[in-house]
């Protein structure tokens, strides 16, 4: 594994503690993969969930290889975080193709309309500029964005590299999730975990399904409570044994992981748009397998898995 540097920017109090949970427990980000050398996650008032804000976090840094993490727009436009202090406007590819075109003297200069679209006048785009060229020097290695469908928009993602100056920057075109529940290895809880569920609210996924016949129990449930938004809110595991448990970390969520004291960190894609059809890798593995108890369709996709990789876009 590479070492590298994990900076969230806006993602709120919860999810920060979901990430730094996940890396204490598993310190793994695939598919490259990399380490967390240190995690740093940064809330403060919102003035300063800036792209800018970004910029000066990377550029103080020591490294060179980063998992950065933000919110997404659905669309893969670009993130959640405002461009700049002071501006209103949203850190689209756009707008840092046109903050690269006036470094570059490759466009018209600086007016009117980007005062009004961009945000900020000639003085922060000095600052930004600068923040660009101090990044730039850094020589970056590699950037993982887990930031929500960053990846679906190749053109976008191949500006967000240009402007760090990374030799290889990656982000997914679906959904990411991280989070953390309540995990049993008895078989009695195993029996009785979904006593509380509401199946409208719930996902259930079995280990295995499809390769034991239906009257045979599953020797494995992974269980997401899901809110209006159709993504993850919470949930649980139960297995029939902590050998079973293990087996299922090193399968699906780290090679080298095993069973955590308390609560257990969970980190995957999510399938929340657009319908996902099972893989060769979901159905003939003896400990695999996909079923999905109240659902149509599956969403969950764990690291370690095949499609985790595929839905890791790369700009290069």
């Amino acid at each position: 594994m590479m070492a590298a540097h994990v900076i969230t920017l806006g993602l709120g109090a919860g999810m920060d503690q979901d990430v730094q949970a996940w890396f204490r427990q598993f310190n793994y980000m695939p598919p490259l993969p990399l380490t967390a050398a240190r995690v740093d996650t940064h809330e403060g008032a919102p003035t300063t969930h800036t792209f800018e804000h970004l910029l000066t976090l990377v550029a103080a840094s020591s490294h060179r290889r980063f998992i950065l993490m933000a919110h997404g727009h659905e669309d893969g436009s670009g993130l959640y975080l405002k461009l700049a202090k002071g501006s209103a406007a949203a850190t689209e590819h756009k707008f840092l193709e046109r903050l690269m075109e006036l470094a570059a003297g490759t466009g018209a200069a600086f007016n009117a309309y980007d005062r009004q679209h961009l945000g900020i006048d000639q003085a922060g785009v000095g600052r930004m500029l600068d923040l660009m060229r101090k990044v730039r020097d850094k020589r970056i290695d590699c950037i993982e964005f887990r930031a929500c469908n960053l990846g679906r928009n190749t053109l976008g993602l191949d500006r967000f590299r240009r402007f760090f100056g990374a030799r290889l920057l990656g982000a997914p075109d679906l959904h990411t999730f991280f989070g953390h529940g309540p995990v049993t290895t008895d078989p009695k809880m195993l029996d009785t975990h979904a006593e509380g569920h509401d199946t409208k609210t719930w996902d259930t996924y079995e280990f295995p399904h499809w390769l034991r016949p239906r009257d045979i129990k599953p020797e494995l449930v992974c269980c997401f409570r899901i809110n209006a938004q159709k993504k993850p809110s919470g949930g649980h595991i139960a297995a029939d044994s902590p050998a079973r448990l293990d087996a299922w970390i090193k399968k699906y969520v780290m090679a080298g992981g095993r069973q955590p004291k308390g609560d257990m960190a969970l980190h995957g894609l999510w399938n929340t748009t657009r319908q996902i059809f099972l893989e060769p890798e979901d159905i003939n593995e003896p400990l695999g397998g996909w079923g999905v108890s109240g659902a149509s369709e599956k969403r969950l996709i764990l690291p370690l898995t095949v499609t985790y990789r595929k839905h890791i876009i790369y700009s290069r």
